[in-house]
């Protein structure tokens, strides 16, 4: 999937920064509402590894599900056109959600995706993605 690039029928946004970030020691986030924000976050850069910024074994060997937030506007002037999010990975599985919604699920550890967002994207307004990742390992998974 090549990287997309602005032109003048395309407008690409980077979402690069930080982001909010919490691991899900209890696996309690879908339970308890995440996909609608995050409960005292940790503050990280993405892309990279969550691992690279803790100090202690047990976060930098985590393994499980983990979130991320952030937020993003969309300009009322792409009213009417397809609005994506692109991912250049999530290992090994993700869900992503928009303002609560779940816009796709993805399988396949080290590879890209995209989420079509048009049907749930507020023009003119903040919009929140979360994404929930899972990075267990087993024999079937991507």
């Amino acid at each position: 999937m090549l990287y997309p690039r602005n032109t003048m029928t395309r407008r690409a946004v980077s979402l690069d920064g930080l982001w909010k970030f919490k691991l899900d020691w209890a696996s309690s986030g879908l339970k308890e509402g995440w996909m609608n924000g995050l409960p005292a976050p940790d503050m990280i850069p993405v892309p990279a590894s969550f691992a690279d910024f803790y100090t202690d074994k047990d976060s930098r060997e985590f393994t499980g599900d983990f979130w991320y937030e952030t937020e993003f506007l969309v300009p009322e002037e792409w009213k009417g056109r397809r609005i994506a999010l692109r991912f250049g990975c999530a290992t090994h599985r993700a869900a992503v959600y928009v303002n609560g919604f779940m816009v796709t699920r993805h399988e396949g550890g080290f590879l890209p995706f995209t989420a079509d967002i048009t049907e749930v994207a507020q023009y003119n307004k903040m919009n929140r993605v979360v994404v929930l990742i899972n990075n267990e390992l087993s024999e079937t998974a991507g």
